[in-house]
């Protein structure tokens, strides 16, 4: 999806925390450590990774045929609960959807979270939206919305 980033993110961190930096030295000397994708580019990739229709995604996924095409447009920014649906509609990976929520700006799934966590075991488990609501349920949690 991107080429190799040449630091890692500690490293890049660790920088941006000494006292005396200069930021415009930072952003010149780590060029190649930024991600440079935009959002519809990256929702593009995983809609022809995942290999399945746009009308298979929009139905699996129960979103408006024109929020799905605002959304690869780059036009609109799903929240949390519209990225785990595209994931699991779209039938990819965790590494998947915690990269889609960063790039989305939304906090990854964290496991120490009850409803995260479920939702963690949904991706991982290629559940559909409606197994995915029963899990929340059957567990307290709101369903996604």
């Amino acid at each position: 999806m991107t080429e190799q980033l040449k630091k890692k993110t500690d490293e890049l961190l660790a920088e941006l925390k000494l006292k005396n930096l200069d930021i415009q030295d930072y952003i010149d000397e780590n060029k190649n450590s930024f991600i440079e994708i935009s959002l519809n580019q990256f929702w593009n990739e995983l809609l022809e990774r995942s290999g399945k229709s746009k009308s298979n995604i929009i139905n699996d996924a129960d979103i408006s045929y024109i929020y799905f095409y605002e959304i690869l447009q780059g036009k609109k920014i799903p929240k949390k609960d519209k990225i785990i649906r595209l994931i699991l509609a779209m039938e990819l990976e965790l590494e998947d959807a915690q990269n889609a929520l960063k790039y989305c700006n939304q906090s990854p799934l964290y496991p120490r979270i009850k409803r995260d966590s479920l939702l963690i075991y949904a991706v991982e488990n290629h559940y559909s939206i409606f197994q995915t609501q029963q899990l929340l349920i059957e567990n307290g949690e709101t369903e996604l919305q």
